[in-house]
């Protein structure tokens, strides 16, 4: 008894005529005639009533009986044949786009080539959106500088980050910059985090700045000009710096530090795939000689 040969009986059973059970096979219909014959031959008796000028192929009441043992082998061999080839598994990452853009790119790089076996797909939400999103199961791990308080979550601080002053590549500011120098009217403004809110007031106070944006491409545009001036982390100065769009300055006063976590699902945290992405994560991190890994 062959494997074939229950191939084709069960193709029968499922297309009801010869002909289109050997098209699904990709087979002759004598080859598919062969096979069955050789099997019936085998268990010593007809599985099907063949009846003049009728197509379609009825099973017998041993037929019927086989039919079951049948489905229930394709059903093992299924197992069996999925025992070492188990479906690639697939991790859903979530970030904003700053450090998606300036230092996330090669954490992915390296994960993907230590971790071949699991699908990357990543995904660009700021806080509310991502908890959502691990909340209906279609984000696994997210980025944030934000703090979740829900039961439902854990979060765990992973990297934090220095604060610089940038401005346009032709700026006439002079080094080192003192506060009073620096007018809101000519702030690129981006609410990093609470905390940098916060300290922004305490630093400048209640006065909005002209410009307040949240995307990184907006920041890019409006910092060539000449005398804006932003601050940010030292991660999208250095990016900036490298695409030749602006300039680092020293300070006089200090400057904050950009402090960020990571949110999973509090029953997912301990899985394999999120704990080799936050390896990777660390020794990249490690890797920069002005972040600092939690």
């Amino acid at each position: 008894m062959t494997h074939a040969g229950i191939e084709c009986f069960l193709a029968v059973c499922r297309y009801k005529t010869g002909s289109r059970a050997a098209e699904s096979l990709f087979i002759t219909q004598s080859s598919l005639s062969t096979r069955l014959k050789a099997l019936e031959k085998e268990l010593g008796g007809p599985l099907f009533y063949r009846k003049q000028g009728c197509r379609e192929m009825t099973l017998t009441a041993a037929g019927r009986e086989f039919y079951d043992l049948a489905v229930q082998y394709e059903t093992i061999l299924d197992r069996m044949q999925k025992l070492y080839h188990k479906p690639n598994q697939m991790l859903r990452v979530s970030s904003f786009n700053s450090i998606g853009t300036y230092l996330l790119t090669a954490v992915y790089e390296r994960f993907m080539q230590t971790n071949p076996q699991i699908h990357l797909e990543i995904q660009d939400m700021e806080l509310d959106a991502a908890i959502h999103s691990i909340q209906e199961d279609k984000t696994d791990l997210a980025f944030t500088c934000g703090r979740v308080k829900d039961g439902y979550f854990a979060q765990t601080p992973v990297f934090s980050e220095p604060m610089v002053l940038i401005t346009s590549m032709v700026s006439v500011y002079h080094e080192p910059v003192e506060l009073h120098q620096l007018s809101l009217l000519d702030e690129v403004y981006i609410e990093w985090s609470s905390a940098f809110a916060k300290w922004h007031q305490q630093m400048f106070g209640g006065e909005r700045p002209q410009i307040c944006i949240s995307i990184m491409a907006h920041l890019q545009k409006f910092i060539e000009q000449k005398q804006h001036w932003a601050i940010v982390p030292i991660s999208v100065a250095e990016g900036l710096e490298q695409e030749g769009i602006a300039r680092r300055l020293e300070t006089v006063f200090s400057l904050p530090c950009r402090e960020v976590s990571c949110v999973t699902a509090a029953e997912s945290q301990n899985q394999p795939a999120i704990a080799a992405f936050l390896e990777c994560l660390r020794e990249v991190m490690g890797e920069h000689p002005h972040i600092t890994a939690l």
